[in-house]
């Protein structure tokens, strides 16, 4: 292949076979997965009945409209990426509500938004490096738990987040993990009849592979560790947890089932990718399919669908099912979405990308995923160089003015 680009002097074949196949993808994924395209790259996401927050790498948050792709709002005022979004509902005596909207990012500060206006009601300082995750724990009244590449966990009290009240203060600083505290999430723990006990459990995933697993204790209002939990060989990338047990995904190319009902030090069911695996997604009953699905998105940019049920003895793995391609950069975050628009009603799954898109998945692209058509561009490797081009590049290789 020649070029008159001058960007492409210099490039070696497989540059430029790269370039071009990345080209051909963009152009055929253009409209796979009903894209929603947004200005910077997409790091985390929540959704709330139509609507959906985005953090991003382009120093803000956005709220938009689920099914238009519409942008109704943005928060704009971090110092850097914003890497994770939670909202919470706050109910007043007079039985009012009130959404807010927390964000983390690297300018190592969390803010708290009005999630309706946009405006900026606090923000909590604390952190000295990057927050990497937020968590609302439900307890009355309710408590922030943030983790960061400081290897710190922190709980912020924010019982009281009204127009002029004091700023959320830290209560509580954990200094277990020895790397960067990259996720966390909880599980409201339930007896044997289905009924909350009033028992939270919290897991923390760090860069070095290792997954804590803390107790609240609801009295003091603070973590209490219980144990470590094993499986990763480096970072944890994103822990989801389900009824059955916890998942995790880590950069050292797997996802790994962690049961509930087994010994934290057993052997587990792990699913290589050929990728680090950045973000998944039990698939909720409420989807009424014919199998229990987990999905994972990766670094090489697709999503992966495994089958759930396939895991039997401790040690065996989830059968792979299928796989998803249309974004174009690494699958940052997965979301379960019930989507009410005519014609178009019911479960959906949002995948948000470093390729700044959003792309929405019914059920039946999960159980029989969209064909991404485009041929990989093939570039002849050089023979070698001619009489004229070696004269050419003496040329260019002297001192000579």
């Amino acid at each position: 292949m020649q070029s008159s680009d001058p960007g492409h002097l210099f490039q070696t074949t497989s540059q430029l076979n790269q370039a071009a196949d990345r080209e051909n993808k963009l152009r055929a994924a253009e409209k796979i997965g009903e894209p929603i395209n947004v200005s910077s790259k997409v790091l985390d996401l929540v959704i709330r009945g139509q609507e959906g927050w985005t953090a991003e790498s382009g120093f803000q948050a956005r709220r938009l409209d689920l099914r238009t792709g519409k942008t109704i709002k943005l928060y704009k005022g971090h110092q850097g990426p914003v890497t994770s979004v939670v909202l919470h509902e706050i109910k007043g005596e007079d039985g009012s509500k009130r959404l807010i909207l927390f964000t983390g990012s690297w300018d190592k500060t969390i803010k708290i938004w009005d999630a309706q206006s946009g405006d900026l009601l606090h923000t909590l300082q604390g952190h000295t490096d990057f927050i990497k995750s937020l968590t609302v724990l439900p307890l009355t009244p309710p408590l922030l738990l943030s983790t960061s590449s400081d290897r710190t966990i922190r709980l912020w009290d924010i019982s009281d987040l009204s127009s002029g009240a004091p700023s959320p203060r830290s209560i509580q600083t954990i200094k277990e993990h020895i790397r960067p505290v990259e996720c966390s999430v909880y599980k409201v723990e339930v007896c044997a009849a289905g009924q909350p006990t009033g028992a939270i459990s919290v897991w923390t995933g760090d860069s070095l592979g290792t997954i804590k697993r803390w107790e609240v204790d609801t009295r003091e209002r603070r973590l209490v560790f219980k144990e470590d939990v094993g499986g990763h060989e480096t970072s944890v990338a994103q822990l989801a947890v389900t009824d059955e047990g916890l998942w995790s995904v880590s950069s050292d190319k797997t996802a790994i089932f962690h049961s509930h009902a087994g010994p934290s030090s057993s052997a587990k069911p792990s699913v290589a990718h050929p990728s680090y695996v950045k973000s998944l997604l039990p698939i909720p009953e409420d989807f009424a399919l014919p199998k229990s699905l987990v999905l994972t998105g990766s670094e090489d940019e697709d999503i992966r669908l495994y089958d759930v049920d396939s895991i039997g003895e401790v040690g065996s793995s989830a059968k792979h099912h299928g796989t998803i391609r249309g974004h174009c950069g690494e699958v940052s975050v997965l979301r379960a979405w019930y989507r009410d628009e005519e014609g178009k009603k019911g479960w959906y799954v949002v995948s948000g990308g470093l390729d700044s898109t959003l792309r929405r998945w019914s059920v039946q692209d999960l159980l029989d995923p969209p064909v991404l058509d485009y041929e990989p561009e093939e570039v002849k490797e050089s023979v070698g160089l001619t009489e004229e081009e070696e004269r050419e590049l003496a040329e260019l290789m002297s001192d000579e003015d």
